[in-house]
C-alpha cells in the first residue's frame, strides 16, 4: 500500500512538471510568435540589414511607461484613439509581480542576464550587437564604417489580463534621434495583431 502511494505521488508530480514544461515551451513560442508578428510590420523589406540589440530591454522599462496609462487604441484599420480602459491597477499590479526585473542601475536600460538568440527573429538579415557597451551606437558605427545605422531594442514579452495580450517594449536609436514606446498585441485569427501603444508623454527622441 504504501509503495503504490508513493508511486501514485511521483506519477502526480511528474505529470504537473510535464504541463509545467509544455506551458512553458508555449508560452516561449507564443512571445516569439507576438514579436517576430510586430517586427514584420516595422522592417517589411525582408533583403534589408537590421541591427538588434542582443541583450532583451530590463521589463521595468514596460512596467514604468505601462503606468504612466497614456494608451492609444489602434484598429486594424490604423485609426488611434485614447484608450482609458486597458490599464487598470489591480492588473497592473499583477503584471509587475509575474516580471519585475532587478532595478536599472546607472541607465543600463539593457539587461545583462537576458539575451536574444540569433534564431529567435524570423528576418533572415539580422545582426546582433551588444548595447551595454560605451559610447553604445557610434562604436557600431565605426565598426560596420557606416552612420546612418539604427538598432533596435526589445524587452521581453509579457503577458497581460490572463494572458489576454503580450507587451513588450520597443526602443530603436539612430544617430539622428529614435523612439521608444511600449507594444502591445493581442491574437486575433491565429495571428499577433498590435491593438495598443502606450508611451511616456515627458519623455522626446
Amino acid at each position: 500500500m504504501k509503495n503504490t502511494i508513493i508511486y501514485l505521488a511521483l506519477c502526480i508530480a511528474y505529470t504537473n512538471y510535464s504541463q509545467t514544461k509544455n506551458n512553458l515551451i508555449l508560452d516561449d513560442k507564443e512571445k516569439l510568435e507576438a514579436i517576430n508578428d510586430y517586427f514584420k510590420t516595422i522592417v517589411k523589406d525582408s533583403n534589408r540589414v537590421v541591427f538588434i540589440a542582443q541583450e532583451k530591454l530590463n521589463s521595468n522599462l514596460t512596467l514604468d511607461v505601462f503606468k504612466q496609462n497614456f494608451i492609444q487604441a489602434i484598429d486594424l484599420k490604423g485609426n488611434i484613439v485614447p484608450d482609458t480602459h486597458l490599464f487598470n491597477e489591480k492588473d497592473w499590479k499583477k503584471f509587475k509581480k509575474q516580471n519585475q526585473d532587478p532595478p536599472i542601475q546607472e541607465n543600463r536600460i539593457w539587461d545583462t542576464h537576458k539575451y536574444w538568440g540569433k534564431n529567435d527573429f524570423r528576418h533572415s538579415k539580422t545582426i546582433f550587437e551588444s548595447m551595454n557597451q560605451k559610447p553604445g551606437i557610434e562604436l557600431i558605427m565605426e565598426k560596420y564604417k557606416k552612420y546612418d545605422i539604427c538598432v533596435y531594442s526589445f524587452s521581453e514579452p509579457m503577458y497581460y489580463q490572463n494572458k489576454k495580450y503580450l507587451v513588450f517594449t520597443n526602443l530603436k536609436i539612430c544617430i539622428s534621434g529614435g523612439s521608444k514606446f511600449v507594444v502591445v498585441m493581442k491574437k486575433i485569427k491565429g495571428k499577433w495583431i498590435r491593438t495598443h501603444e502606450a508611451f511616456n508623454p515627458n519623455e522626446t527622441y
